[in-house]
Order: structure tokens, then sequence, then C-alpha cells
């Protein structure tokens, strides 16, 4: 596969010297946010590759697919049906991927990642799937330069002024390993904790475009999983947006086991359950799907967040804490007041409220 590093720093070259008009969307950050959706993009294709290859080992043949309808080289078709090590593997490697790309487009941007390379060090059969997989999807072909790119993700603060890129490589491995839902986040924050871009990659998506991308002032956009330019895409207007006034939207909560205490339409309106992880139900609320996602608790993890609130208030929707104030990513962990409430721009004013009522903690 070429190399995903140089079609990164390809595509920041080409959209600094595209006339104006072709790069309206991301204004100042247009090559931040063209370098961001490439790198999610290019990690989004080695997960469908690796994918395509597990369901075949796991006997999927009611579907019709051969070795060649995956059009991938990623060379682990000897994995064993039910063996979570390939995931593990992508996780290490699209942090790899990520990291390089940019590192070489933005050297001055520190680098922050839920991995490190610890594991990978421990165990050379895993090092190595996880070497050959960011090989072929175009990281760095040298082993050392590959661990000290997933080591970047621990990187200490440099000092005053840095922006930092956000990367959470997989967000919810069970959706991976069954087929669900799960996400591809990577975030750049400004030197005060608030998110500038986020992009999410959901390579399971079939409603939508699969990438969803918003730059701070400048809205949200839709990708497919190839091409440098954004698709024209609407979220269509949701059914319970209709409904009458009263009546209960659709919302999420996690975790779940939160739902007991929660009751924003009522204790007989129980929360929808969608897996896995907490971005892919950021994702729908930015996709107008629910209404509302409270994440009730109120010390979090950075990389699970920044991208997805940053997409959802660019969507027209709201993400604050349960006081309705800004959110800020000032650490790898940040604490929250009642956890973060989001909203879709479908939800009424009183939807919101009562979302913002039963998270708050008198």
């Amino acid at each position: 596969a070429p190399g995903a590093t140089g079609e990164v720093r390809s595509v920041v070259s080409r959209v600094r010297h595209r006339p104006a008009r072709a790069v309206e969307w991301g204004g100042a950050l247009a090559a931040e946010a063209a370098a961001a959706v490439a790198a999610v993009q290019r990690a989004m294709q080695l997960c469908n590759a690796l994918a395509c290859e597990m369901a075949l080992v796991e006997g999927d043949a009611a579907s019709g697919k051969t070795m060649d309808a995956c059009d991938t080289q990623s060379g682990v078709s000897f994995i064993k049906p039910g063996d979570s090590t390939p995931v593990t593997a992508a996780d290490f490697a699209i942090q790899g991927l990520i990291s390089s790309a940019m590192l070489a487009n933005f050297p001055a941007d520190r680098f922050m990642g839920e991995e490190d390379a610890a594991d990978l060090r421990a165990d050379g059969d895993l090092r190595a799937l996880a070497l050959r997989l960011c090989r072929e999807f175009g990281g760095d072909a040298e082993e050392a330069a590959f661990l000290a790119a997933i080591d970047r993700g621990l990187e200490p603060a440099r000092g005053a002024g840095e922006r930092v890129w956000v990367l959470d490589p997989i967000d919810g491995t069970k959706g991976f390993m069954t087929g669900q839902g799960y996400v591809i986040g990577l975030a750049l924050l400004d030197a005060t904790g608030a998110a500038l871009l986020g992009v999410m990659g959901v390579p399971s998506e079939a409603e939508s475009p699969p990438i969803m991308a918003a730059v701070k002032g400048h809205g949200l956009t839709w990708w497919q999983a190839q091409g440098e330019l954004p698709v024209e895409y609407s979220p269509p207007t949701p059914p319970w947006a209709n409904r009458t006034p009263g009546c209960a939207p659709p919302w999420l909560v996690s975790p779940q086991k939160a739902a007991a205490a929660l009751s924003p339409f009522g204790a007989g309106v129980p929360p929808d359950v969608i897996c896995c992880g907490a971005m892919i139900k950021y994702h729908a609320v930015a996709a107008g799907r629910v209404a509302g996602f409270i994440q009730h608790e109120e010390q979090l993890k950075t990389w699970d967040h920044a991208c997805a609130l940053i997409c959802v208030r660019e969507s027209g929707g709201s993400a604050t804490d349960a006081c309705g104030d800004d959110v800020l990513f000032t650490d790898r962990l940040f604490h929250v007041k009642g956890g973060v409430v989001c909203a879709s721009k479908f939800a009424s004013a009183e939807v919101r409220t009562a979302l913002l009522q039963a998270a708050r903690r008198d």
C-alpha cells in the first residue's frame, strides 16, 4: 500500500495551495482538517480490510465473500475464530499510523493517544502483527520508529501555547469484534483544552457517509472512506422530532447502570441501548438518530470524548456539562460537573432542558 504518511502530507500540501474558494470549509484550519480526515480514512481502510478477513475466518460463507472481496494485503488470515488479538494489533497500528502522520505535518503539535508501546515490547507476536498492519497501510516501516510513534501518545506537556492532537484508535472494541458500531476518533485541542476540530470514522456505518468531521465555527461535513472532498449529505429529520409535544424521544445514557437514577422523560421511558463505547452514542446524537445522550460519569478520559463533542456542537446540537457550561479537555483525564449532556439539533428546547435537569447533582 502507498505510504499513508506521505499521502496525508500530500493532501495537506494540495489544500494549502488550492484557490481559497476550494478550501472554505475549515478556514484557517483547512490543512489540519484535511490531514485529520485523510488519516482517519487510512485507519478506516485498515479496519475494513481486517474486519473482512476476520469475517472470513469466522466462517462467513453465507455472505458469499471471498479473500479477493476483502481487497486487502493485511495478511492476517491465519487468525483463529474468536481471537481478539488482531483488533488489539489494529489499535496499536492505527495509533502508530496517525501519530506519524500528524508529526510529519504538524511537528510543533503534541500528540495524546490512548496507548503506549509497553505491551508490544512485551509480546513479540503482537508487535509483529501490529507493525505489519501499520506498514501495509503506509505507516513507519522500521520497528523502532513505529514503537516511538505509539509512545508519543504519552508525551508530556511541552509548555504554554501548544496544540494537542488526541486519538482514540478504536473506541468500542466489542463493536469491532461483533460487527457492531465502533469509532476511530481524532481531535485537535488548543492551548486551553478547547476542541478545534474533530473527526469520527465509523467503519460499520451504513445509513450515512461513514466519516463526520467538524471544525469549530465551520460546521459538520461528511466524508466517504476515500476521497479528498466531503460529500453532500444532511441527516434527515427523524420521526421522533415530529411527535406531539409530551411524547418522549429516544435517548441514551452511559454507563447503562446510571439509567436507574435518571429519568429525563419519566420513569416509563428507559434509554435506548447502542453498542459499543461512548463515541458511537455521540455519533447517534450528531446524526439525529436520538434526541440526546447523558454521559453520567464525571471523571472521564479525553480521548473518549474530545472529537465527539465538537462533532455534536458543529452539527447544530449542544454538548455541555450538566450545568450548561462548555467542556474543556485540560489533561488526559478531565472532570466535568454532572457529566456530559448532549442534545441533537432536532431536539426541542424542552427536551434539552429535561436532559440537563436529569443529569444535575444538587
